[in-house]
């Protein structure tokens, strides 16, 4: 199906490749932080069961955080960045 240009433009953008890069380098750094967060909780020893109950939580939220972080990286690298291959190598 291929939609006019009409209805096209408006949504495109130019984004210069390295920053589509960079992008994608900061989205992989929140990935391993947050990653690297939630280990870190499990160090954490606790007795109290309303302190063990926040830590699993920020522990939760920390891993869906990176879970979707590496989301968005994946989309970078399927969708953006082979455009960036592609481009280059018809130069």
């Amino acid at each position: 199906m291929h939609q006019s240009n009409d209805v096209l433009e408006p949504r495109l953008v130019t984004v210069d490749s390295l920053y589509l890069r960079l992008m994608n380098d900061r989205v992989q750094d929140i990935y391993i932080n947050t990653d690297h967060l939630a280990t870190a909780l499990d160090a954490i020893n606790t007795k109290d069961d309303v302190s063990q109950g926040v830590l699993v939580a920020v522990k939760a939220a920390l891993l869906t955080n990176s879970e979707l972080a590496g989301i968005v990286s994946e989309m970078f690298c399927e969708h953006a960045l082979p455009y960036q291959a592609e481009a280059t190598s018809h130069e």
